[in-house]
């Protein structure tokens, strides 16, 4: 099985969540399943740009991102938080690489629209996405641990690069490296109703009704739109599971969060708003 994980909060940001993430991952490997690592970094983002004094703005769960934060954005995504994951994963014993969209041309995303100017944030499709990177490093048993940035398609070398929601380009990713499951493990437990009990499986009519009600609300919006774009992409599975623990990623794969799908043809049709 080929998974690709994505992950946040406290499995990236501390020395002790690193190793609990490289452990899960020595397992997973252990089994026979082929992993590709996706991650965010937005607390050590926030703070680093609060210690030189840039405002943190957002819309719709998206850091707004204007050339100032789109450089410190890259300095700690692919500098500090992606190193220490692979450094955590290495000293476990499993061969890794950090990577992102500029490493032998991986991906390329495009401009971001939105109804507000939301900077240097980009977008990515499976077409962006150039699988045979992956697919030379995981048959070299080499697990890439991807930060999401890269240049922006047709941008001047000095252009600052794009930065792409981790949640929103793990679908892309996982559908171009053709993977039988797409994990959001998130620091809740799931997709949540309004009684705060986790809803098991969500369709697209539902996920739509949602977010109208503003069940769905905040950074829960473009996980729920990646899930569902790799959904539409050909991903055979995405679930939105706990971080909690030290077995997160074999829970998940048991069934525990929420799990993504589209029912039917039809419901390709919805567009997801606000």
């Amino acid at each position: 099985m080929r998974l690709c994980i994505k992950v946040g909060g406290a499995l990236v940001e501390t020395t002790e969540g690193r190793a609990r993430l490289a452990a899960m991952l020595r397992r997973a490997i252990t089994r026979g399943e082929e992993c590709i690592l996706v991650h965010g970094g937005g607390k050590q983002i926030a703070e680093v740009a609060t210690r030189l004094g840039l405002e943190e703005r957002r819309h719709e769960g998206l850091r707004i991102t204007d050339a100032a934060t789109a450089r410190v954005v890259t300095w700690v995504l692919a500098g500090e938080v992606n190193k220490g994951i692979v450094a955590a994963l290495v000293t476990s014993g499993i061969q890794a690489i950090g990577i992102c969209g500029a490493d032998l041309g991986f991906f390329t995303p495009t401009r971001k629209t939105s109804d507000v100017d939301l900077g240097y944030v980009g977008t990515l499709t499976p077409n962006d996405v150039d699988g045979r990177v992956i697919d030379n490093l995981l048959a070299s048993l080499v697990i890439p641990v991807v930060a999401t940035i890269g240049p922006e398609q047709g941008s001047a070398g000095d252009d600052p690069f794009l930065n792409v929601n981790a949640d929103e380009a793990a679908g892309p990713i996982a559908a171009a490296l053709r993977c039988d499951l797409l994990l959001l493990l998130s620091d809740i437990p799931g997709v949540l109703d309004k009684n705060g009990d986790c809803i098991e499986h969500i369709d697209e009519a539902r996920a739509h009704e949602l977010i109208q009600d503003g069940t769905i609300r905040g950074g829960m919006i473009p996980k729920i739109r990646a899930a569902l774009d790799a959904c539409r992409a050909g991903v055979g599975s995405v679930r939105i599971a706990p971080l909690e623990g030290d077995t997160a990623i074999e829970d998940a794969l048991a069934g525990r969060g929420t799990e993504i799908r589209i029912e039917d043809e039809d419901a390709k049709d919805i567009t997801l708003g606000g």
